[in-house]
Parts: structure tokens; C-alpha cells; sequence
């Protein structure tokens, strides 16, 4: 190898051992820097502490851990069973074990709650973490502040986590709960009140959430299930997966993918983001760019407002489609609705259940074909500048005439009847009888 790729290599080894250390706490930028404990030259201490905290016990439990892990367990017991653990590294075991049995946790009582920190302020070189192991009442409502490390919370009544970096795991929580972090994984499952969530640069899962959901994240996923109430969920460069939702769905996001199912009345906005959607109990609104879109079984009204998507829909329930789009084709679908349908430089397909409603499609440069469905009587008026409309049924049109622009009018003596307007400009129209349903 040539000195430079040797050099190369060199850097990105050096890269990815600062990045672990970093991602793993064991630097941060905060000016806790400790040479004693550099790296894999350290040597580790491990120790712990046991307590039980007997009741009576007030009704909230506070955690402040510098830097370390926390697991909260909710239990049917009255009292508070409490590990303290702590692992310092220095360069011989020996200064390790001198760090270590000085490292202590405090534990102030109030009467609306227990505070559980450490000593950590006291020490001016670190290269340690703490981490708080604990049973509690199920009734306990737990607030975790904690940097560099894990967070578990199983089973009780609510819950607050802030960790600076760190995944976190809550489950099994009574009431409200609140989750921040950044740089790892969110997984709430189980909640009984509202939950909040804000994440940054990490994955977010979150099922079983009873209450309100609120999700903020970045360059991640975010995959939602099973929610009793309405779900948010925002953030860029977020890939989001949202199923069985029973309130409403908004989401915005940008350059990855949307994917609803089972949800209610649901608003997407984004961009360059691939949208699809089944099933959504009333109304859908999507905004995108420059991915496809595509809809199926929405109850109520469809508004799509897209640049260079295409858009494909079908079994659209509610009375009002309005899709606007360009350089892409449209496919509408099983509906019987008022429909408005603009396009530039994309084929426009229609395949309506009936004519009850009207119509006013446009287009340019790009052709529109309507599958007219049997025994139906809707006015008709279809035209193309530098094109050609095409009249396939039996019946004969009222007008037929082609001088610059080729126009076409049918059953017009319906006056009462829905008007169907077809438009476009250099392509053609084509009305087709639509395919007998036995």
C-alpha cells in the first residue's frame, strides 16, 4: 500500500475509536476529560450498594444521574428496594477502587417526593459512571434525568425520562408519559395517558399508547401502533410507519417514506417523500413532491397537492376529490365524488363507480382517458387543443367537430344532470364504455 492509503486507513480507525468513544460516553465535549482513564489503556473497579427505603413513601421518585443507566421496576411491594452501582476506570485497579468508595449516592426526602442523585460534582477527573437499579411502588411517579447510557421504566403510574444520550425503554406506564433523548432508540409500549416524545438522530417505536401521541425526531424511523388516541409526528429526514390509529394522524416530514393504515382523519405533509395510504376513517390530505402517492379505502374526502408525484386512488368514499399534480400520471379509482383533477405532462386515467357528482379535469401535454360507466347520463364536454377526442360509446355525441381544437359534447339535453368537463392540450381524450361488472 502507498503511504497515503496506509495513512487513510489509519485516520479511519482513528475516526471510529473517537466516534465509540464518544457514542459511549466515555468522552464527551462537557470538559470532563480524564487522561487517566484513557481508553482501552484503563483499568476497571466495579462495586455496589443495597438498600431498602421502607414506607411510607411519597408519591414521586426523582432520579438525577450524571452520567450512567437507570432501571425503574414497578412492583406490587410497598417499600423501595435500591442498587447503587459504579465503575470507574484509572490506570491502575487500585486508583480505580479509590475512585469507586468515594462515589456515593444521596438521598433526599420531601414530603412529595424521594430524590435519589450522586456525588459526582465532587470529583474534578472522572472516567466513571453510576447506574440506579430500583423496585418501587407500581403507584410511584417516576422522573429520570440521566446522560450517556440506558433508561428502563417498566410499571407505574407515569413517567418523565430526559436522557442527554441514551436509549430509553418505558413500558407498562399507568398515566402520562414524556421521553427525550438523542444519538439512540426510543421504545415506549403500553401507555395509559398521553405520551410525548422527542428524539433526535434516533429511531422511535411507540405501541399501545392510550392517550394522545406527539413524536419528534430526525434522520430516523418512527414506526406507531396501536394508538387510542390521535398521533403527531414530525421531524426531517423521518421515515414514519403509523398503523391502527384510532384519532387523527398528522405527520410532516421530508425525503423518505409515509406509510398509514387503519388510521383516522389523517394530513401528510412533506417533501421528496413516497406517500402511501389504506385505510384512513374521513378525511386524507397529502402534500408532497417529486415520489408517488398512493391511496386506497379512505372514508371521507381526498386533497392531494403534489409537484412531479404520481398519484394513484382508489376506493374513495367521501364527496370531494381534488388531486393537483404534474410530469406524472393520475389514476382515480371505485369513487363516486365530486372530482377536480389538474395535471401538466401526465396521463389522467378515470374509473368512477357513477356520474352522480361533476367533473373538471385538465390537462397539458398528457392524455385523459375516462371509463364511462353503464347507463349513465351525465352532460359531458370534452376537449383537446392539438389533439383528438375520442367517443367510443353507442350513443352519438350532440356535438362532434374538429376545427383547431377537437370538441366533443354529449347528453346535453340533461340539464339538470352533473356536468363531466374534460380538458387538455397536444394529447387526446378518450370516453370508453367501462367494463361490465356481473
Amino acid at each position: 500500500m502507498k503511504f497515503r492509503e496506509v495513512l487513510l486507513v489509519v485516520v479511519l480507525i482513528l475516526a471510529g475509536f473517537v466516534f465509540y468513544q464518544f457514542k459511549t460516553g466515555n468522552w464527551n465535549i462537557d470538559g470532563d476529560w480524564d487522561w487517566d482513564g484513557f481508553g482501552t489503556f484503563s483499568r476497571e473497579y466495579a462495586a455496589e450498594e443495597t438498600r431498602t427505603i421502607e414506607a411510607p413513601l411519597p408519591p414521586a421518585l426523582e432520579i438525577e444521574n450524571g452520567h450512567g443507566w437507570v432501571e425503574v421496576r414497578g412492583t406490587d411491594q410497598g417499600t423501595i428496594e435500591l442498587t447503587f452501582k459504579k465503575v470507574a476506570w484509572r490506570r491502575t485497579e487500585e486508583e480505580a477502587k479509590e475512585v469507586a468508595d468515594r462515589l456515593k449516592y444521596t438521598l433526599t426526602t420531601a414530603p412529595d417526593k424521594l430524590t435519589l442523585a450522586t456525588n459526582r460534582d465532587e470529583f474534578s477527573r472522572r472516567s466513571f459512571e453510576t447506574g440506579f437499579v430500583l423496585t418501587v411502588p407500581r403507584t410511584m411517579i417516576v422522573r429520570v434525568v440521566n446522560a450517556y447510557g440506558s433508561v428502563r421504566i417498566d410499571g407505574v403510574a407515569e413517567a418523565t425520562v430526559i436522557n442527554r444520550n441514551g436509549e430509553v425503554f418505558a413500558s407498562d406506564v399507568g398515566g402520562a408519559c414524556r421521553v427525550e433523548t438523542s444519538y439512540d432508540d426510543i421504545d415506549v409500549q403500553r401507555v395509559g395517558g398521553e405520551c410525548r416524545i422527542t428524539n433526535r438522530n434516533g429511531d422511535v417505536r411507540a405501541g399501545s399508547v392510550e392517550g394522545d401521541l406527539w413524536v419528534e425526531t430526525s434522520y430516523a424511523h418512527v414506526d406507531v401502533a396501536d394508538a387510542g388516541g390521535k398521533a403527531d409526528i414530525r421531524g426531517s429526514n423521518v421515515d414514519v410507519d403509523a398503523r391502527r390509529v384510532a384519532g387523527a394522524v398528522t405527520v410532516d416530514t421530508s425525503y423518505e417514506k409515509v406509510y398509514l393504515a387503519d388510521v383516522g382523519p389523517a394530513a401528510i405533509t412533506a417533501r421528496n417523500t413516497a406517500v402511501t395510504v389504506d385505510g384512513v376513517r374521513g378525511n386524507l390530505e397529502i402534500r408532497t413532491s417529486y415520489d408517488p402517492i398512493q391511496v386506497s379505502r379512505v372514508q371521507g374526502d381526498l386533497l392531494v397537492t403534489a409537484e412531479n408525484s404520481a398519484v394513484t386512488a382508489d376506493g374513495i368514499g367521501g364527496g370531494t376529490i381534488d388531486v393537483t399534480t404534474s410530469y406524472e400520471k393520475v389514476a382515480l379509482g371505485g369513487f363516486s365524488a365530486e372530482v377536480r383533477v389538474s395535471n401538466r405532462n401526465g396521463h389522467i386515467t378515470l374509473v368512477p363507480l357513477d356520474l352522480k357528482h361533476g367533473m373538471d379535469v385538465r390537462n397539458e401535454y398528457g392524455e385523459i382517458t375516462l371509463a364511462w360507466p353503464d347507463g349513465e347520463t351525465a352532460r359531458l364536454e370534452a376537449q383537446s387543443k392539438g389533439g383528438t377526442v375520442h367517443w367510443g360509446l353507442a350513443e352519438r355525441p350532440d356535438i362532434d367537430q374538429s376545427n383547431g381544437v377537437s370538441l366533443v359534447k354529449a347528453f346535453t339535453a340533461n340539464a339538470a344532470a352533473p356536468l363531466i368537463y374534460l380538458s387538455t392540450r397536444y394529447d387526446d381524450v378518450r370516453i370508453d364504455p367501462a367494463a361490465r361488472k356481473f
